[in-house]
């Protein structure tokens, strides 16, 4: 029915139960039937990533953040699917460096397509990126430059170069979108396939 759509598809990015994702996927296509892993054509060469009905994907995290997708794969997926569905994402911290700049990256793209993203996690869509690590490896990082290269902590900071701010900076701004997009706002918003 439409009210469930608005209740557990509108504004609900985040879903902690994986099975609900295969009811959403079936809901958004119309019974999911034809539901392929499609090529999406990127410069050149095709990706493959989940299945697809129409403008509706529904993927993995291994399949879509773990590979080694760039900003062109992710543009060519925001121009392809107006919705995507990721299952078991984890939660990303600084630890896992390459998967959580690629899906910062991801994100942005998204964002400005006006994508509309479902996820489903073990954490709470808040604690996705965990920013306490990511702070804490920037002050750590920091201070072995700073010994490094025999630097104050007054120089050091002149120097944003050294200090992982635009790491922390990117990472509270992919929170940030992803909340944004939780809101009926953004799902009313038309998907923008160009850019």
């Amino acid at each position: 029915s439409k009210q469930w759509y608005q209740r557990r598809v509108r504004g609900a990015n985040y879903i902690q139960d994986p099975g609900q994702l295969d009811k959403i996927f079936h809901y958004l296509t119309g019974g999911a039937e034809g539901a392929v892993c499609r090529p999406v054509p990127v410069l050149g060469r095709e990706i493959r990533v989940g299945v697809s009905v129409g403008p509706i994907l529904s993927t993995t995290y291994r399949e879509l953040i773990e590979r080694s997708h760039g900003s062109s794969d992710f543009r060519a997926l925001a121009r392809t699917f107006s919705h995507v569905i990721i299952k078991d994402f984890p939660q990303l911290s600084i630890k896992e460096k390459t998967q959580l700049r690629r899906f910062i990256v991801m994100m942005d793209i998204f964002y400005d397509r006006n994508v509309k993203l479902i996820i489903s996690s073990d954490v709470p869509l808040h604690d996705i990126i965990c920013l306490q690590d990511a702070d804490q490896k920037a002050k750590d990082e920091l201070r072995m430059l700073m010994d490094d290269l025999k630097l104050t902590m007054e120089e050091a900071k002149s120097m944003s170069l050294f200090t992982g701010e635009d790491e922390v900076f990117s990472q509270k701004r992919a929170l940030s979108r992803l909340t944004e997009m939780q809101c009926a706002d953004y799902w009313d918003l038309p998907h923008n396939k160009h850019e």
